[in-house]
């Protein structure tokens, strides 16, 4: 076989783990950032109704501007709290495009309030209310810089980056992101810049074909090469 034909069959096997390593990318945050909304609230402002793509009717976004609030990515942040919280209030949304067995890993940013009890940590509990059984976990903002209780400020200027691993049992999942009304000194956690993408599992049987085709064609073309340099 000439070198054409083994360049032929490498593709295949790169085609074969690309599809995959992205058969189970189709997922994505709608509205991560928040900014979709941003025509709806005033610069330096809050935000009170529903957000596009999230399961909150009654959510609150937040502008950057607002007591100094610095959010990581765009204008627009949401905040994990209903005002003064009680730990009832909390976004979600469902993801689609998932892959039954696969692992994904979603991105988030986190900011403390923290203006009721200043030095109080923020806590938002992050969990799958369908499409998997992982289990919940626990995320503590990083306080903010502010120490007079009811501002002036700054507030949610001092951000996290975290993330959340969950194996989807389903083609759509639903997160959750819920501040506890144990530890939070009644302010609201500031949540944006999530994105989600797929962090490994198990591959559907149609990948495994494709892959092993690769493996096949590529042990061929090797095979007859070795035989043409042989002759």
């Amino acid at each position: 076989m000439n070198s054409k034909s083994l360049s032929v069959a490498l593709c295949a096997l790169t085609a074969s783990f690309a599809l995959c390593a992205t058969g189970a990318g189709a997922a994505a945050i709608v509205n991560g950032g928040f900014e979709a909304d941003a025509a709806s609230v005033p610069a330096a402002g809050v935000y009170f109704g529903a957000i596009t793509g999230w399961n909150a009717p009654g959510g609150y976004l937040t502008s950057a501007g607002y007591y100094s609030a610095a959010p990581p990515e765009g204008r627009i942040f949401a905040l994990v709290g209903g005002g003064i919280d009680s730990g009832s209030y909390h976004l979600s949304q469902t993801i689609t495009g998932l892959t039954s067995g696969s692992r994904y890993t979603v991105k988030f940013s986190l900011a403390s309030e923290d203006f009721v009890i200043p030095g109080t940590v923020e806590q938002v509990n992050v969990w799958m209310s369908t499409g998997s059984a992982s289990a919940s976990q626990l995320y503590s903002a990083p306080i903010s810089s502010n120490t007079t209780p009811f501002g002036p400020g700054p507030l949610w200027d001092h951000w996290g980056a975290f993330s959340y691993s969950f194996i989807a049992s389903a083609v759509s999942a639903t997160i959750d992101f819920q501040q506890t009304a144990a530890t939070t000194g009644s302010g609201d956690t500031g949540l944006d810049n999530l994105s989600i993408f797929a962090s490994g599992g198990v591959p559907e049987p149609a990948s495994w074909a494709l892959m092993l085709c690769g493996f096949g064609a590529l042990g061929a073309a090797l095979r007859r090469r070795r035989a043409m340099v042989a002759a």
